[in-house]
């Protein structure tokens, strides 16, 4: 009988035992470790960057979260400071809200399906704009002092509250609705600003807000059709008195425009008490080119006036006010005698 054992059958350990072969032993597949799956890959919220910085780090942490070149984010924030220093103010709030990243945190960049945002917040941004377009509106057209400005303002709230709500949650993928919200939140809110931002300013100055828009002519022919107030909100207001025999005793006439130019023609032989106040602008004594207008730069008193003329001329007390644009004061040509 052979105690011959088949080489097959032979039980192998770590190697032979004269050294001379090795076998190697396959792992255990359980032991081996295990790939990232960009399914248990947390999107990274929104942070300031420490390695992608060149001021304070918000280009960087921007294009980390949304996986973007940097560059590009800081393109925008120089083209947005343009527009009325914009793109400073928004780098400053993202200074002041986002917090710095944390040393070992480390932005992750893989594929992740960005889920598609349920949230209401868009459509009910979006409706609450048209409301305060709708209200500014209102006060554009009436004389609504702190209407402008307070939506304004209330407005300004509003995007900061949004704003936060936003950077507290994850990202969401960008739909065409969701671009074309974004466009018309961006557009509104420039628009609800600037014209919040002037009303108050307007408002400022003391000038009337009434009046309607566009340009106005006033042109009385008798002292019973003169009116002791006229008023344009945005346009220009002219207010051509030159046929009118004012009294010796005096008559009193308010003129404003909000926003625009104010021209005012008074008689040849009036006596004029002048009441100017621009907001920003300036008051101008050189004639427009109007027909039947001196072309000598405006004087309260007429040219070659004695003092006992004086005492008999019509004399006219006009207070004019103009919020932002240009008072354009002038006499009309001497009456061939």
């Amino acid at each position: 009988m052979s105690n011959d054992t088949p080489l097959d059958d032979t039980p192998l350990g770590d190697g032979a035992s004269d050294g001379t072969s090795e076998v190697d032993v396959p792992l255990d597949p359980t032991s081996a470790p295990s790939e990232p799956t960009t399914a248990n890959v947390e999107p990274t919220r929104l942070r300031r960057s420490r390695e992608r910085r060149v001021v304070a780090g918000v280009a960087g942490g921007i294009a980390e979260r949304f996986d973007v070149n940097e560059n590009l984010i800081r393109i925008i924030f120089v083209v947005l400071t343009f527009f009325w220093g914009l793109g400073v103010a928004i780098y400053l709030v993202l200074w002041v809200v986002l917090r710095s990243a944390d040393n070992g945190e480390v932005p992750t960049t893989l594929p992740t399906p960005t889920p598609v945002s349920t949230s209401r917040r868009l459509t009910i941004a979006v409706v609450a704009a048209l409301v305060v377009l709708a209200g500014l509106a209102i006060a554009v057209a009436h004389p609504f002092r702190v209407l402008g400005p307070s939506l304004a303002l209330a407005w300004i709230v509003f995007l900061v509250a949004l704003a936060i709500i936003a950077v507290r949650t994850p990202a969401r993928r960008l739909t065409l609705r969701r671009i074309a919200g974004i466009i018309f939140l961006v557009g509104a809110s420039f628009l609800i600003i600037v014209v919040g931002a002037v009303i108050g300013f307007l408002d400022s100055t003391g000038v009337s807000l009434a009046g309607g828009n566009g340009d106005h002519v006033w042109q009385p022919t008798s002292l019973a059709q003169v009116a002791h107030g006229y008023n344009t909100l945005f346009g220009v207001g002219t207010l051509d008195v030159r046929a009118v025999d004012f009294p010796a005793t005096g008559f009193l006439i308010t003129a404003s425009v909000a926003a625009g130019e104010l021209r005012i023609v008074v008689p040849a032989d009036a006596v004029v008490s002048l009441s100017t106040n621009v907001g920003a602008g300036v008051v101008v004594d050189t004639p427009v080119s109007i027909p039947g207008v001196s072309t000598v730069d405006f004087t309260p008193l007429p040219s070659a006036i004695s003092s006992t003329q004086i005492l008999r001329a019509p004399h006219l007390t006009i207070d004019a006010r103009v919020g932002a644009g240009r008072i354009d004061l002038m006499r009309a040509a001497s009456r061939p005698s």
